[in-house]
């Protein structure tokens, strides 16, 4: 590939060809992780997703929906939602009807950007390619949920990777692996549309009150070992913090409160 970071161990799934590592592709780029995993000594703090043009697409996929596998994600260009993408290739899509609308939910990148906040991203876009509207709508929706985006954008450059720009997304990424990922941060934001994406690093969604429908959890942990949690759209959780991580005092009652 074209980026090959030191001391690094680069994986490139072939996901089913062209479907952008959708469903198939995606259980497949899983599988092939997790073969990496079992074979090589990888560690599990520091792995960053990537992809260009359709890998693009693919890395901002992964990134909003496991965004708490990576230490960092570096989509370039690509396509991060389905309406407005289509529009900009011609407005020839037909209408979509109500329950096309609704499954978009299940892989539209816009309508899972609260996510990012665990996942640091470095987007890349060349500055004439028609795909870099893909970072410029996720920027968007990030904006609303109070998240800044790092975009390095290739000067005069249409649907490759500038040489420049390289370098500079690759010292922002090195700098992020080597900070790692915070398994156990003190506040948490996670936002799914199913139960078939249901987890952000200590929350577990278990279920929904309208499947289909947006539900957010935000939890925080403060002082005196008080934890707080507010749901939209979820009918129960579990918290689940990893052995030798959670920063409560074991030797005190937690006072744990669910929306007041």
């Amino acid at each position: 590939g074209q980026y090959t970071p030191a001391e690094t161990i680069v994986l490139h799934p072939y996901a089913r060809f062209s479907n952008a590592n959708k469903f198939a592709g995606e259980i497949d780029c899983l599988e092939a992780l997790a073969h990496a995993k079992k074979n090589y000594r990888i560690d599990d703090d520091r792995i960053a997703v990537r992809g260009f043009s359709m890998g693009g697409a693919a890395c901002w996929q992964f990134a909003v929906h496991y965004a708490d596998q990576w230490c960092v994600a570096n989509p370039g260009a690509g396509f991060s939602e389905t309406e407005e993408f289509l529009k900009m290739c011609g407005g020839k899509e037909p209408a979509a009807l109500p329950f096309q609308r609704t499954l978009w939910h299940l892989y539209d990148c816009t309508d899972w950007a609260a996510n990012l906040f665990h996942c640091p991203t470095v987007a890349y876009s060349g500055e004439v390619d028609r795909q870099k509207q893909a970072a410029d709508i996720m920027e968007k929706y990030l904006a609303e949920e109070g998240i800044d985006m790092t975009h390095i954008i290739g000067p005069g450059t249409a649907h490759r990777i500038h040489k420049d720009s390289a370098v500079e997304v690759e010292r922002r990424m090195t700098s992020l692996a080597k900070r790692g990922r915070d398994i156990v941060p003190n506040k948490l934001r996670f936002t799914t549309w199913t139960l078939r994406y249901n987890r952000m690093l200590w929350v577990t969604v278990d279920g929904m009150e309208e499947h289909w429908e947006r539900a957010r959890v935000e939890a925080e942990i403060g002082r005196n070992n008080f934890l707080s949690v507010t749901t939209k759209n979820v009918s129960e959780l579990t918290l689940d913090m990893p052995s030798g991580h959670c920063p409560m005092d074991m030797t005190q009652p937690v006072n744990l409160v669910i929306d007041g």
